[in-house]
């Protein structure tokens, strides 16, 4: 779906552990789904992130879901929305009252799932290859 992606043949070990330790920093989870007999799905979310860096914005905090993935075999079958239900619940409980994620342009399945849970867009990057 993205030209400059990893080929999901070089994620690994190390992807994992840079997942944790952004997670941590971030005062978040990783979730996993699991079910017969398998991994199913996981998730990451951060529960404390703050609007400080954006300077056209007032100070606020938020919580980010960086990563949700679920096993083709295992889509439409309320694993992702479970996933993100437990996201939800860990950035309330946090306190926080937006949570965010990112989802690419041309992956029109995710976004509308997106939409099915009741996320909107708020920002779109535009890009030209020149």
């Amino acid at each position: 779906m993205y030209d400059r992606s990893r080929p999901p043949e070089d994620m690994g070990p190390w992807y994992i552990e840079a997942l944790k330790q952004e997670t941590g920093e971030g005062r978040g989870r990783i979730l996993v789904a699991e079910g017969e007999g398998a991994i199913l799905g996981y998730a990451s979310v951060r529960t404390s992130l703050s609007s400080e860096d954006e300077k056209d914005e007032i100070p606020y905090t938020y919580a980010h879901v960086d990563d949700l993935a679920v096993l083709a075999s295992a889509r439409s079958k309320g694993v992702g929305a479970a996933l993100l239900d437990a996201c939800e619940d860990l950035a309330r409980a946090a306190g926080q009252r937006w949570l965010r994620l990112g989802v690419l342009a041309a992956n029109e399945r995710a976004r509308a799932f997106y939409a099915r849970q009741g996320y909107g867009e708020i920002l779109l990057t535009l890009e030209k290859r020149l």
